[in-house]
């Protein structure tokens, strides 16, 4: 079973589910059993708690054995689903892309994420907008039943080392975007200008990450509600690992910009 592996848990304490793995992994054992030790759950439905799992290179969270989920709104939660796999995930893309739905799934999947964080701004729904769980992946198996997988997604606050690199998922949340744009050589060997979209903390304006700003895609410096498909990618330079984002084809559809104050 791939289970899901969170980065986001409700905090039983302040009865809040705006708290991020990066909060917690790099306590002391003495600090996290005191503080946080049977005091996390589902972000969405608070049933099942969740325990830390450290490992060399990653960290995540993950449901203790044997505990279910609950119910949300009267439909199933959808952590209670096995995480896509890269094949399922790469086969399901592939159909949104034949279909041009990239976008308005990402849209959608923007909704949904906000709606579950507190702290942001719902964004409206809008027509044409999907009744189904956008973050859910279904498929109809031989025997006619339905498999149901998450969709792997992660928060900017999170980016990092603990993101799975080279698998599709989406990245969201509250950014600021700037733009910065760099002198390059080409294949061709021509000079180039390339302009890069920074992720940057909404508070601090530190670098989160960044990617090529995809072509025909208008946008200026601010503050914006974000949602991206594409893979985490790693890149060493003079000692120091980089986290950063390739966008997935086609690039315009797989970026959604909301602007926070829209």
């Amino acid at each position: 079973m791939k289970e899901y592996k969170f980065d986001r848990f409700y905090y039983s304490e302040d009865e809040s589910n705006d708290h991020y793995l990066s909060e917690i992994e790099d306590l002391s054992d003495d600090i996290f059993v005191t503080l946080y030790k049977g005091k996390m759950y589902c972000p969405l439905c608070k049933g099942p708690q969740l325990t830390l799992v450290r490992k060399e290179k990653s960290s995540f969270l993950r449901t203790y054995p044997n505990q279910r989920h609950v119910e949300v709104d009267s439909d199933m939660c959808p952590y209670e689903c096995e995480s896509a796999s890269k094949t399922v995930m790469e086969r399901y893309i592939q159909e949104l892309r034949e279909k041009n739905k990239i976008e308005s799934v990402l849209e959608a999947a923007l909704r949904k994420l906000l709606k579950q964080s507190p702290s942001d701004k719902v964004i409206a729904s809008e027509k044409g907008s999907h009744t189904k769980n956008p973050l859910l992946i279904e498929r109809i198996q031989s025997d006619k039943t339905i498999m149901k997988n998450v969709i792997p997604h992660y928060s900017f606050k999170s980016w990092g080392k603990n993101i799975p690199k080279d698998q599709l998922l989406i990245v969201y949340g509250k950014v600021y975007v700037g733009l910065k744009e760099k002198s390059m050589i080409n294949k061709e060997g021509e000079k180039i200008n390339q302009v890069y979209i920074h992720f940057k903390d909404i508070y601090s304006k530190k670098l989160i990450t960044s990617c090529i700003k995809p072509l025909r895609v208008e946008i200026t410096e601010g503050e914006y509600y974000v949602a991206i498909l594409g893979k985490c990618f790693t890149n060493k330079s003079k000692g120091y690992i980089y986290y950063n984002l390739k966008v997935n084809s086609p690039t315009r559809q797989s970026i959604v910009f909301k602007r926070c104050s829209d």
